[in-house]
């Protein structure tokens, strides 16, 4: 047994076999790990330096190196192998409310519409939803493509219309923490942002609840974060020049929201394909991330991450 102080100045009780670091831990270390009930430490990692835990770049591999590449490449590879189903949902489920909005947004070039405000409004709702939904579609059939598996589209629906509900609770929280965290000094937004990332993931993948996926990604996270933030900075650009390309093809085509022209619905349709090449991607890399932390930190092979579907 052993005992470390927190920075609450509360003395924590600890058994070794809670000690994630293969060397022994030493007097005076500093070390990050999760208090549990009745003044007990889990999970403790040894720091080896006065790095933020948050943002330690310490990794104890049980199944090989985190791959940046790696987690690129099962993006577009399970996007390729289920386009039919990631872009057949995403049209739906997000093509159509972006639409919706479009259609709202171009009534008000010419004045107040209420009609265009109804559009808008109830677009919104509907792309709220369909995210939800297409982000659980999406990790299930990325999942089973990980793990050589094929799944149909009713399956796919099926977990999202399931997972929908825990997957918005997840999402609302980590919302408030980050917005928060972005209004105090941006950094500790991107810290909870990066802590959380693969909290949707564990919702579906694991069936936890909404507190307890919360945790789960902060454990999977910790020890690869500035991984985890270098791949988000690598989606926010890959985002930006699809939105870019999209956008220029608009240009060329002749579209403007100047009142009158002939090509306003160009903008319309361009920022609906944007939405949903954007929300494919970023469902698709959630899921590949998420993959590669379980595998890289656990040791989690195919049969392990596919018995959560069986």
């Amino acid at each position: 047994m052993g005992a470390i102080l927190g920075d609450d100045t509360t003395r924590y009780l600890f058994n070794v076999t809670q000690v994630r670091t293969p060397l022994p831990l030493t007097r005076g270390q500093k070390v990050d790990f999760v208090p549990m009930p009745d003044s007990q430490a889990a999970e403790i990692f040894a720091l080896q330096s006065s790095t933020p835990a948050a943002w330690t770049s310490q990794v104890v591999n049980r199944g090989g190196q985190f791959d940046l590449g790696r987690v690129i490449q099962r993006t577009f590879s399970t996007i390729r192998d289920n386009a039919a189903i990631f872009f057949g949902a995403a049209a739906i489920m997000v093509g159509i409310p972006s639409t919706l909005m479009g259609i709202g947004q171009t009534s008000f070039v010419t004045g107040y519409s209420p009609t265009g405000l109804l559009a808008m409004g109830a677009g919104w709702v509907f792309y709220l939803v369909g995210m939800f939904m297409l982000q659980g579609m999406v990790v299930k059939a990325a999942v089973n493509s990980f793990n050589g598996k094929a799944t149909s589209f009713g399956q796919a629906f099926d977990v999202g219309v399931k997972m929908f509900l825990p997957l918005l609770g997840v999402a609302i929280i980590a919302a408030l923490g980050a917005g928060l965290g972005y209004l105090a000094l941006i950094v500790p937004g991107v810290i909870i942002s990066v802590m959380w990332s693969v909290a949707s993931s564990a919702v579906v993948v694991e069936k936890r609840g909404v507190l307890e996926s919360l945790q789960r990604s902060r454990d999977l996270t910790r020890g690869y974060r500035w991984n985890v933030f270098g791949l988000m900075v690598i989606y926010v650009i890959l985002s930006w020049i699809i939105g870019a390309a999209i956008g220029a093809l608009g240009l060329a085509t002749g579209g403007s929201f100047l009142d009158g022209s002939p090509n306003l619905w160009v903008n319309v349709v361009s920022g609906v394909l944007v939405n949903i090449l954007s929300s494919v991607v970023a469902s698709a890399g959630v899921a590949a991330l998420y993959y590669e932390l379980r595998t890289v930190k656990e040791g989690a092979g195919p049969e392990a991450l596919a018995a959560v579907f069986d």
